[in-house]
């Protein structure tokens, strides 16, 4: 257990779901705060001096940003890129959290240097800094206890959705024609070190009305990537949302370029996992789940066998196993909607490229409910195929299966027996083979047929009826 619980906390800073590197976005900033004065930087671009007056940025207020521990390092960031005539700003998922009033879990920066500017700044100011991304344009920055991940604007990129690499990327220094490239309006806000938000595309307005909206032209950004059709949805079950209906056109045009997703010269298997992978591990499961099949998306990924089924019939979305990690339990999930049909969930497994722990977890669903329904044939599974490292793990996994599993027999009670199961000790040692001596050349496959009939009747037959069937072996 406490090997189990120091993984979760090693790992905990990386979730293996992530779909990889983000690209951030907007344009060249009204200045920066210096000893309360404004600033106004120049353009790098051209040299000239851009007044905030004159600034085309859309500008949506300020956000109240000084508790945040963080601010301090960010602040140092900027004040030795404007040294530099470069902005940088907060995007992405950190803006969201912010607006929302949630803790920020990752902070991501843009700036309008390009990667050579960038590595320049950084060794000239001395910071401590990975080049983890810089293929695109992304570099991981150390400041003050805090980590950041700092890329370059971009204006244009061509992608090869099969591989998840950029192809081409050119660099801009616009913030909002970057904010242009990006998926979802909620996606394409930034954040100055003063707080003030830069909304190009009522990303705001969306993200507070709970409505998930491409930006612009839906059409063009699906087709720039159909991944985006499945980070619509994994989006839509993070629960920002509710379950919003799909407008119309989205499940018009979802349905039009949902063969994409079939295509593994389009999008790579992985891509689709890490997308899907974080759906299957929402409490928002089934409702998003049965939106997708509004769409027909759930057949262009695979599971044929769904379409005919309520998801609320087949899944508890809402148990989960709190020590157990995003990966076991959508994992655990996609094994469910596979019961019955292991050879279409290895398939899957195989198109998709999931690790082997996901296979792992995701068979041993489907194979239990199929033939481990109750709680003594858990407990015999857990001892005989489980090593005893991974005893506490596969115990969680199992919890996370059988809670979700709304065709299990097994009560409530029997969910908090197996919680507190822990592996048990076979009670047979050397010493009492020497009560019956003529075992002595034959002990390994003597206790193993032992072990086999403890294990059978729920791990509570004693020594004493050991030894009785030890010297009924005799007599045989």
């Amino acid at each position: 257990k406490q090997w189990y619980q120091r993984r979760v906390a090693i790992t905990a800073g990386g979730d293996s779901l992530t779909t990889g590197c983000s690209i951030a976005g907007d344009s060249l900033t009204p200045g920066c705060q210096d000893s309360g004065k404004t600033i106004p930087p120049e353009s790098p671009a051209t040299g000239e001096t851009t007044s905030p007056a004159s600034n085309s940025e859309k500008k949506q207020g300020c956000l109240d940003i000084e508790h945040y521990s963080w601010l301090p390092a960010v602040k140092i960031l900027s004040a030795v890129f404007q040294k530099h005539n470069h902005e940088i700003r907060v995007v992405g998922g950190a803006v969201r959290d912010i607006i929302l009033h949630n803790k920020p879990k990752d902070i991501d920066l843009c700036t309008t240097a390009n990667p050579e500017e960038m590595l320049e700044i950084l060794k000239e100011a001395g910071l401590h800094y990975r080049e983890t991304g810089i293929q695109h344009g992304t570099v991981t920055i150390y400041k003050k206890g805090h980590q950041f991940e700092m890329t370059s604007l971009r204006m244009d990129t061509i992608v090869d959705g099969r591989k998840c690499k950029l192809q081409v990327c050119l660099y801009g220094r616009s913030f909002k024609e970057d904010a242009t490239r990006r998926d979802l309006t909620m996606n394409a806000m930034s954040l100055d070190v003063n707080g003030r938000l830069y909304d190009y595309f009522s990303g705001q307005e969306n993200l507070c009305e709970g409505k998930l909206r491409f930006v612009e032209d839906a059409t063009t950004r699906v087709t720039e990537d159909p991944i985006r059709i499945l980070r619509y949805f994994r989006f839509l079950s993070s629960g920002l949302f509710g379950v919003e209906e799909c407008p119309a056109e989205y499940k018009v045009l979802f349905m039009e370029k949902r063969s994409c997703l079939a295509d593994p010269s389009i999008v790579a298997g992985e891509r689709i996992w890490r997308e899907i992978g974080r759906v299957l591990a929402s409490d928002k499961c089934c409702e998003t789940l049965e939106a997708m099949k509004e769409c027909m998306i759930l057949r262009s990924l695979g599971f044929p066998v769904l379409d005919d089924s309520s998801m609320s019939d087949l899944i508890n979305s809402s148990y989960t196993v709190l020590e157990l990690d995003t990966e076991g339990r959508a994992a655990a999930v996609l094994g469910l909607l596979f019961k019955g049909k292991q050879d279409l969930l290895t398939d899957l497994c195989n198109r998709w490229k999931v690790s082997n722990r996901v296979r792992e977890v995701a068979t041993l669903a489907a194979d239990y409910t199929s033939n481990f329904p109750t709680l003594k044939d858990i407990k015999q599974k857990l001892y005989q195929d489980m090593h005893p490292t991974r005893f506490y793990e596969q115990k969680l996994v199992l919890l996370q299966i059988v809670g979700c599993d709304k065709t299990s027999l097994l009560s409530k009670e029997h969910l908090e027996e197996l919680e507190q199961f822990e592996r048990p000790v076979f009670p047979f040692t050397k010493d009492h083979f020497a009560r019956v001596p003529q075992f002595r050349a034959k002990q390994k496959e003597a206790a193993d047929e032992l072990r086999k009939e403890w294990v059978k009747s729920g791990f509570i037959l004693g020594v004493p009826e050991m030894i009785v069937m030890l010297r009924d072996m005799v007599a045989q």
